[in-house]
């Protein structure tokens, strides 16, 4: 695993071992989120496909998750 300097928390930390999506979106999170924080997002996102009934399928909820994820992990 590298190390990333992450913008989320700041910290230089072991990076994730691959892109976590496909696209710009997983090679933006590859490059600039430690895998603490990807993990922390993790938990998040499971509480947002609860809470807001979303299925990851659809695209206009993809696009609400993928900009919630940049928001959460400060890429946006």
């Amino acid at each position: 695993m590298a190390q990333v300097s992450c913008k989320r928390c700041g910290a230089t930390n072991a990076g994730l071992d691959a892109a976590p999506l496909p696209g710009a979106a997983g090679q933006l999170v590859y490059a600039h989120t430690c895998n603490s924080c990807w993990e922390i997002w993790r938990g998040e996102q499971v509480k947002l496909l609860n809470e807001h009934r979303l299925s990851p399928a659809n695209p206009e909820h993809y696009a609400f998750l993928v900009q919630q994820m940049k928001d959460f992990l400060r890429l946006a």
